[in-house]
C-alpha cells in the first residue's frame, strides 16, 4: 500500500505508476491518500473500523455499531480537525480528491484564500455509515444531520446524496427527494471509484427519480428516469417493476 501525497507548492500533476508520486494542485491545498499501485483507494485501519461496523448493522447490532466503531472513528477525525483553519475533504480516490483540493483555493495575488486538505474517506463514511444506521432504526432526522455532515466533508459523493435522498422519501417531501436523486446522477462519474460503482451509483438515483417522479404524478418524466436505468443496466428488476406499476396507473386512469 502506496502512502499518496500531493503538496500544492509542486508545479504539475503525475498520474501513479507503481510508487507514490507528488502532484500540484493548486497553492496551500495538501491532498493525503491510501492507495495501491494501481491507484485505487485502500483500506487503513479507520477504514476497516466503517467496514466492520456496517457489517454490524447488516447484523442487526445497529447500535452497538454506534456507539462502538463509528462514534470512534467520528471521534478521533472531530477532535483532530476541530479549530483547524482552512477547509478540509474526503475523497474516495484521485479523481474527487483532485477536485475538492481546488474549493476554497482561489487564489488572489498568488496566494490562496483558503488553505484545503484532502484526506481519505473514512470519517465522511462514518457520518454516512452513522446516517444509514439511523434510517435502519427510522429515526430519520438523526440520519439527515448525519448525512449532511459526510456531504459537507464530500460535497460530490453521490452515495450520500443518494443516502440523503432517500430519508426524504421516507418522509413524503418528493420534490426534495428528486433534487437530491438528481445530484447524485451527475457527480456519479465523480464519485465512482470503478465503471461498475458508477453505474449502480447512477441506477440508483435514476430509481429514485422514477419514484419521485411517479409521487408528483409525472409519469412520463418517471418512465424516462426508469428506462435510463435500464440501458445502463438491461433487464434491471426494480426499473422493469416500476415501467410495469407505471402501465396500471395509465391503464387505471382510462
Amino acid at each position: 500500500m502506496h502512502r499518496f501525497v500531493i503538496f500544492a507548492a509542486l508545479a504539475a500533476a503525475s498520474m501513479l505508476a507503481g510508487c507514490a508520486p507528488h502532484t500540484a494542485v493548486k497553492p496551500a491545498s495538501t491532498i493525503t491518500l491510501n492507495v495501491d499501485a494501481a491507484g485505487k483507494p485502500g483500506a487503513d485501519a479507520d477504514m476497516k473500523k466503517v467496514l466492520g461496523a456496517l457489517e454490524m448493522i447488516q447484523a442487526g447490532r445497529i447500535q452497538l455499531a454506534i456507539d462502538g466503531p463509528l462514534n470512534e472513528v467520528i471521534d478521533k477525525y472531530e477532535a483532530l480537525y476541530k479549530g483547524r483553519a482552512g477547509m478540509v475533504f474526503c475523497a474516495r480516490g484521485l479523481g474527487d480528491a483532485l477536485i475538492y483540493a481546488t474549493l476554497g483555493s482561489k487564489t488572489v495575488n498568488g496566494k490562496a484564500d483558503v488553505p484545503v486538505e484532502v484526506i481519505g474517506s473514512a470519517w465522511a463514511l462514518a457520518y454516512w455509515a452513522r446516517g444509514y444506521a439511523y434510517s435502519e432504526m427510522a429515526r430519520y432526522a438523526d440520519a439527515r444531520a448525519e448525512l449532511e455532515k459526510a456531504l459537507a466533508l464530500s460535497p460530490m459523493d453521490s452515495q450520500y446524496k443518494n443516502e440523503l435522498a432517500f430519508t426524504y422519501q421516507r418522509s413524503g417531501d418528493w420534490s426534495r427527494m428528486l433534487a437530491l436523486y438528481q445530484e447524485a446522477e451527475g457527480t456519479a462519474e465523480i464519485s465512482g471509484t470503478t465503471p461498475e460503482a458508477t453505474t449502480e451509483l447512477k441506477c440508483v438515483a435514476l430509481r429514485g427519480q422514477g419514484y419521485a417522479l411517479v409521487e408528483l404524478h409525472r409519469l412520463d418524466e418517471a418512465t424516462k428516469a426508469y428506462q435510463g436505468c435500464l440501458k445502463l443496466v438491461p433487464g434491471e428488476p426494480k426499473s422493469l417493476g416500476e415501467l410495469g406499476y407505471i402501465q396500471d396507473l395509465r391503464a387505471k386512469a382510462h
